[in-house]
């Protein structure tokens, strides 16, 4: 759905009296992502439908300043238990200006130990309070979690080439050459450093940038046009072939949806690896 769109279906909820406790913006990007979040906050605090986006309320929220709508934005953008304990004690105090207010999580995952803590908050909430999800994509969380907000999904964007993307693509394959060299025990070394430096959560983030990569290599020979490939200035080296591609493509994300189900992470990554060098030197 476009950002439009979403803004007059908000607009129509609240003139219905219809505003939901829970919101889940997923897809586009993240300023789409932030301008829906700004929009619906806007629209609680301000006295007219559409907000005005003039008035000191909508002012001070536009800047992120309003003390009645709280911003959490996590490290890693994964949300703690410490994070979730917070709003739950500030979600039942007085809004400062009277009314609503609104939480906006800016989070691609919540962790484990913080997921239940949220859900509680999540089923018996203020009725003055509204939780917002931001995040590019909502299959990370929860069913419980997601049966319980309002979806609103912004039509698909490509995440953005940032230097968090080229650095883990460049480790992957900097991965991959090392076994392509006979350097074994500097591999096994390597993995074992990423594992060691990384939680599971980040673990997956990291092998979601390499499924880009894949999907670069994969559609690029199509001809596929630039905007719909995540151009992050790393080149794999991988096979012509299309089938050898296509598995290896195939592999990184199974490898990525393990990664939730508590495999041993070290293993995993090692299995991943020699396989994928398998099919690079038998395409």
């Amino acid at each position: 759905m476009k950002k439009d769109k979403i803004k007059d279906f908000l607009s129509r909820s609240k003139e219905k009296n219809r505003i939901s406790n829970a919101y889940i913006i997923h897809g586009g990007d993240e300023q789409d992502r932030g301008d829906i979040a700004v929009y619906l906050s806007c629209l609680l605090k301000c006295r007219e439908n559409p907000p005005c986006m003039e008035c000191a309320s909508c002012k001070l929220i536009s800047r992120r300043a309003s003390p009645d709508v709280r911003w959490i934005v996590p490290e890693k953008s994964i949300l703690s238990i410490d994070e979730v304990r917070d709003v739950g004690k500030d979600i039942y105090v007085t809004s400062y200006e009277g009314g609503w207010k609104v939480y906006i999580f800016i989070i691609e995952r919540i962790r484990d130990e913080a997921a239940n803590a949220f859900l509680k908050i999540l089923e018996e909430p203020p009725p003055s309070s509204v939780l917002v999800i931001s995040s590019s994509n909502m299959n990370y969380f929860l069913p419980t979690i997601l049966s319980r907000c309002q979806k609103l999904g912004l039509n698909y964007s490509l995440p953005s080439g940032t230097e968090g993307f080229a650095s883990s693509q460049e480790e992957f394959v900097g991965i991959l050459d090392l076994i392509g060299k006979g350097r074994l025990f500097d591999f096994f070394q390597r993995v074992d450093a990423l594992v060691k430096g990384k939680d599971r959560e980040e673990i997956e983030s990291w092998v979601e940038k390499a499924v880009y990569l894949c999907r670069k290599e994969y559609l690029e020979p199509f001809g596929v046009e630039k905007k719909f490939l995540l151009e992050a200035g790393v080149e794999a080296g991988f096979p012509d072939s299309e089938g050898s591609l296509l598995q290896i493509m195939e592999d990184v994300v199974e490898m990525k949806e393990r990664i939730r189900y508590n495999i041993n992470l070290k293993l995993g990554l090692e299995s991943l690896f020699l396989g994928i060098y398998q099919l690079l030197k038998n395409p």
